[in-house]
């Protein structure tokens, strides 16, 4: 099958950019995928998977109160250039990888009558939903019950939906016998130490202000206790001067963007935290389960889909820093119950977010509404 996939968003590889290259390196065995995005950091590890990729622009039209996008020319010239590259290429499906590309990819489907996947990663209000036309998508992949939910309740869809959970790749993403003590020593950690560790970006959204505040209070009682925060952002220079406000920026590591997280799962943190005030379903969480680590979360949108609370993991009210940090003490002293919860959270892992198993639904769904389409044409589809 001839798949295009369209992708929008900022520079980054981050959780929707790296769902969409599990997606494509998994389609790569049964059909040829076309990746188009403005998104170079994307387009080139899709590229080093093998993937045929396009750099283009993704113009939106938007008016949502000082966010003010009207570019109607380049929309227009866009849909057409999709239009021509589908018929071109004889794409059998577009699929959008987002709600914001749905935009375009709405109107090139309709014009080259091929069925239309959106994937949304992020809850969407009525403006956008109706913007974005997301609700006329022949098929809307939800990334947690909670978005699914939240969203449906705003407008009604014409097409089908369906929830699929993001997928980690368990065999890469696993527990170590042994930890090599060189990763803790380059940051500076003193042996012994418990360490908290949050991969993520440094934006508001994350909560990185609360998980700060709640290591504070955790730290007057264990002064041994460390926090390391893996990933980069707008407001990172934010964050370091509250450390030093808190009185704890030499307990605290700002690692800076890493191109893989996997490092810190399996040889600096202890426990993984996410203390976001809002979160579709983090891949982050998925990763450190994975690699057989309690997760410490907040308990908002579709955190608690990933995290069994006191089973894979504990959870708190999302903003509670106080919360937080009673949650982190009770793990100080347990190694036993974080080895627990730990084990228990890489065998869910195995068993409901494997990359395999994400891939398969994700393949599935694509041959459904590819066979639908051909059906309702009165066309015979591919062997």
């Amino acid at each position: 099958m001839n798949i295009l996939f369209l992708h929008s968003g900022g520079e980054w590889l981050r959780g929707s950019e790296n769902a969409l290259l599990v997606t494509l390196r998994g389609l790569k065995q049964t059909g040829m995928p076309l990746l188009w995005s403005s998104n170079t950091e994307l387009l080139a590890a899709a590229h080093r998977e093998g993937i045929e990729t396009i750099q283009g622009s993704m113009p939106e039209i938007m008016i949502d109160g000082e966010r003010v996008r009207l570019q109607f020319f380049s929309w227009v010239a866009t849909i057409r250039r999709l239009w021509k590259l589908i018929e071109r290429r004889n794409i059998q499906l577009l699929y959008c990888n987002g709600g914001s590309t749905c935009q375009v990819g709405y109107y090139a489907a309709k014009l080259a009558r091929v069925p239309l996947i959106c994937h949304l990663h992020a809850p969407y209000n009525r403006r956008y939903i109706l913007l974005y036309r997301l609700h006329r998508a022949s098929k809307v992949i939800f990334v947690s019950r909670a978005i699914e939910k939240s969203t449906s309740q705003k407008q009604c869809f014409a097409g089908r939906c369906e929830v699929v959970y993001n997928g980690v790749d368990i065999h890469r993403f696993r527990p170590l016998r042994e930890r090599d003590h060189q990763w803790r020593e380059r940051l500076g950690l003193p042996d012994g130490a418990i360490v908290f560790g949050q991969v993520s970006s440094l934006i508001e959204r994350k909560g990185i202000d609360i998980l700060l505040r709640g290591f504070e209070l955790i730290s007057r009682q264990e002064p041994a206790a460390r926090l390391v925060i893996v990933g980069d952002g707008p407001q990172r220079r934010e964050y370091e001067l509250l450390a030093n406000k808190l009185g704890i920026q030499g307990r605290v590591v700002f690692t800076g963007n890493q191109i893989d997280p996997l490092p810190f799962y399996q040889h600096v943190f202890d426990v993984n935290v996410l203390a976001s005030r809002s979160d579709a379903f983090p891949l982050s969480l998925l990763e450190a389960s994975a690699c057989g680590l309690p997760n410490l979360a907040a308990s908002v949108d579709g955190i608690p889909e990933a995290v069994t609370d006191q089973v894979t993991g504990s959870l708190f009210t999302a903003g509670d820093h106080r919360m937080l940090a009673a949650k982190m003490f009770s793990l100080l002293p347990s190694p036993g119950l974080r080895r627990a919860l730990g084990e228990a959270g890489r065998q869910r892992a195995a068993k409901e977010f494997s990359m395999e198993h994400y891939c398969q639904s994700i393949e599935r769904i694509i041959v459904e509404e590819t066979t639908a389409s051909f059906v309702h044409m009165g066309r015979i589809p591919p062997n």
